[in-house]
Formats: structure tokens, C-alpha cells, sequence
């Protein structure tokens, strides 16, 4: 059966259809009379009775001409005259109740008389219930509106579509919102007759809801994880009582897009996202680059020092690992030695000079560099090493240049450095 969009097209196929078995009917009753001449009453009687329920159930029954069939997952109401008369549904595991609540079965379901699935009815007296209904639905990224005649309430969960246009954030960005509203008729004589359109007062209801929240959040709090979860919460509280009233509950609320509604901000938005993320990509890079010689210096300076003091480097790994502190108070002098050459032989590989000035260690007791430090001094390091590098020097000054960086400068570049990290993480 084809898609009913108007109340004319579908008078038009109930006439149809029931010319059609007409004219079926009276042919049979002529061929059935004939019959009866020949063979006798009751064989003529019965070709015309079998007949008549064939068009019956074959060709009026499919336009609710004489009967109806009920389909799993949805109601229908049949109207007297121009007032309700009854409901019927069909769905596995529910019942429907005296005040016409839709609820799960307790007990034996029991089903509404029925010949072979068809539900009999006095037409034209009584007559299933139709009305007009318009959808919007987004189906991969592209938006679906229809309207149509049905005669027909879904009971099962169904999602529709609300499209919220330029909806203020609280810093006044204006934005476009797709939203998918899943929802459930648990009434279906209130969501027809209580008010005039459900759906369109369900549709209505979310987008104020939605453009409420919007109202309160920035457009940067928009793109955020827990959008889904917050948006839903507020929403429902504000819409779900409204809609119960008429017999229907929202079951579940999803955001699929929030855009800005001006081109000319999306694209500045995608631009400063693209530099932000490249940004983050250099302070990671730099990072792991740092880590990474970092481990080499380490690694060359505790070779030094097992040769000036015989230890394993197996041993000093060790040591290393457990108290990093106390091994640099028992090797003090030969790791500061170590570290020197260690600078050095950098400065004169990357072309360049520095200096670090560290704090004297408390931990220790005695002086000197705090081992606990070295580390993450060695990666601050590294990353000037790497500026001093990019930057060009001029051509009339031939001799290098030395730069002291202080414990706060190397402190400020780890810094940076980790939290690039974090956001990275986070995201």
C-alpha cells in the first residue's frame, strides 16, 4: 500500500477499491445464481459466501473498508459517526488498559477479536481514524521532512528530528542544532485528542528547551563531550512533564551537529581549531624529541661515571631508579664532571652555547646539583638548544652569542610543554 498524503487520495482509493470488489461481488452472484440452477442452492450459495470474504479481506479490508488489520508496534482507533469509539493495538508484550494506557503485560495478553488477523467493523458507520502528520528525520547528514496521512499510532519508540536555527550562545555566537528526539506513545487516545498535533508541540517545546540552553553555555562549551548528557538533562526536565500530559515520553535526546549559523565564523572557528592543533603537534614533537635526548645525555653521563668509579652501568641504572637523590650525593663531583662534558660536546654538536644555573640541592645536604632535577633540566635544555638552532644569526656577527637561561625560564618551557601533554590526553 502506497504512501497516503492527502484525505482526497485516500477517498479517492476507498472508492476504488470498493467499486472494485463490488463489481467483483455482483459478478459472483450472477455466476452463483447460474450455479444454483445447475448444481443446486447450497453449492451457489457457498461460491458467492467465499467469494464475498475473499474481497473482503483481500481488497476492502487493506483500505478499512468492512475491517481493518492491525500491524506489531502500532494502535488504531476507530471513530462512530464523528466521535471515538474504540482503540485497538498490536504489540508483543503489551496490553492496553481501561483508561487507555499502553502498559507491559501482566499476566495473559489478551487479543481483540479477529478473523485471520482481520478486525471486522460496521462501515461505513465506523470508520478508522486518520490524520495528518509531518516528520523531520537526518539521515546521514541530510535532512528528511515529510507529511503524510496516517491512519495509524506508533507505539514502538520512534526518532524524530527538531532543527534549532540560530539559537544565541551566551557570548551571542548564533548557531544552527540538529537534534534526534526519541519518543513513545503510551496513550494513544490523548496524544490524538488531547491536543490537536503532538508532534509539533513536542518539536516546539524541545527547540525552546534547547534554545534555553544554548542561552547558557559559550560556543566552546557547545563542542564539548558532555554536551549529549547536559542537553538532555535540562530538556527533559522542561519538556518531558508538557508531553506526558498528552500521552507520549521521551525516551532518549541526542545532539548530531551544532554549527555556527554565520559561514563567516565557522570558518574562522575551523581555522583557529587547525592552528591550535598544529601548535599542540610542535610542543608534542619538541617534547618527545627532548625526552628522547634527554635519555641519550643520561645514558652518556652514567657511562662516565661507571669508568671514573667501576661501578656497573647495570648497577648505576639501578641505584638510578630507586633514589636518584642519594646516588647523586655518593657521585657528586663525577656527575657534575659527566654533565659538563656532556653540555659541551652538545654545544659544539648543535651549534650553539648555554648554561644552566640550577638551585643548590636540600636533599643531599651538601651542595651542589639536585639530581632530581637533571632530567627535566636536560629536556629545557634541549629545547633551547633546538630555538637557537632555528633562529638565524646575523651575518656580521661571527662570534656565538651565549645565552643563561634561569631555573624559572627552563621551568616555564617544561610547563608549556606538559600541558600541551594534558590537553592532548584529555582530548
Amino acid at each position: 500500500m502506497k504512501t497516503i498524503v492527502t484525505t482526497e487520495e485516500k477517498e479517492e482509493i476507498e472508492k476504488k477499491a470498493l467499486i472494485r470488489g463490488g463489481a467483483i461481488i455482483a459478478l459472483v452472484a450472477v455466476i452463483g445464481i447460474v450455479m444454483g440452477i445447475i448444481w443446486g442452492a447450497l453449492i451457489g450459495a457457498g461460491v458467492f459466501i467465499l467469494v464475498s470474504f475473499l474481497v473482503l479481506y483481500l481488497v476492502w479490508a487493506p483500505y478499512g473498508i468492512f475491517g481493518f488489520f492491525l500491524e506489531e508496534g502500532y494502535a488504531k482507533i476507530v471513530m462512530r459517526g464523528e466521535s471515538f469509539h474504540r482503540c485497538y493495538i498490536k504489540y508483543q508484550g503489551k496490553v492496553l488498559l481501561s483508561n487507555l494506557d499502553v502498559v507491559d503485560v501482566d499476566g495473559t495478553e489478551k487479543a481483540p477479536f479477529n478473523i485471520m488477523g482481520m478486525v471486522p467493523i460496521l462501515w461505513p458507520f465506523e470508520r478508522v481514524y486518520t490524520y495528518q502528520q509531518r516528520w523531520v528525520k537526518f539521515k546521514e547528514g541530510e535532512r528528511i521532512e515529510k507529511k503524510e496521512l496516517l491512519d495509524h499510532v506508533i507505539l514502538m519508540p520512534y526518532v524524530y528530528g527538531v532543527e534549532v536555527k540560530d539559537a544565541e550562545t551566551k557570548g551571542k555566537v548564533p548557531v544552527n542544532m540538529a537534534i534526534a528526539v526519541e519518543a513513545q506513545v503510551f496513550n494513544p487516545y490523548k496524544a490524538m485528542f488531547r491536543i490537536k498535533d503532538w508532534n509539533s508541540a513536542m518539536t516546539s517545546w524541545v527547540e525552546g528547551a534547547v534554545r534555553d540552553f544554548v542561552s547558557k553555555n559559550s560556543y566552546e562549551q557547545l563542542l564539548t563531550g558532555d554536551l549529549a548528557t547536559r542537553s538532555q538533562n535540562e530538556v527533559l526536565e522542561e519538556v518531558a512533564p508538557l508531553l506526558a500530559t498528552y500521552g507520549v515520553r521521551i525516551t532518549n535526546i541526542s545532539v548530531i551537529q551544532v554549527a555556527p549559523s554565520n559561514k563567516e565564523y565557522e570558518k574562522a572557528t575551523q581555522q583557529r581549531v587547525v592552528e591550535e592543533r598544529k601548535m599542540e603537534a610542535i610542543l608534542v614533537r619538541a617534547r618527545a624529541d627532548a625526552q628522547k635526548e634527554a635519555i641519550a645525555r643520561m645514558g652518556s653521563a652514567l657511562h662516565m661515571v661507571a669508568s671514573a668509579t667501576g661501578q656497573s652501568i647495570e648497577a648505576l641504572t639501578k641505584e638510578l631508579e630507586v633514589n636518584p637523590v642519594a646516588l647523586n650525593t655518593k657521585y657528586k663531583e663525577q656527575f657534575k664532571v659527566a654533565m659538563d662534558l656532556v653540555n659541551k660536546n652538545m654545544a659544539i654538536d648543535g651549534k650553539a652555547y648555554f648554561e644552566m644555573n640550577l638551585p643548590n640541592s636540600t636533599a643531599s645536604g651538601g651542595g651542589g646539583t639536585d639530581f632530581s632535577n637533571m632530567l627535566g633540566a636536560i629536556i629545557a635544555a634541549n629545547k633551547i638548544i633546538e630555538q637557537q638552532k632555528t633562529s638565524s644569526p646575523s651575518s656580521d656577527n661571527k662570534e656565538e652569542k651565549k645565552k643563561i637561561y634561569s631555573r624559572a625560564e627552563i621551568d616555564a618551557l617544561i610547563e608549556e610543554a606538559d600541558e600541551a601533554d594534558k590537553n592532548r590526553n584529555r582530548k
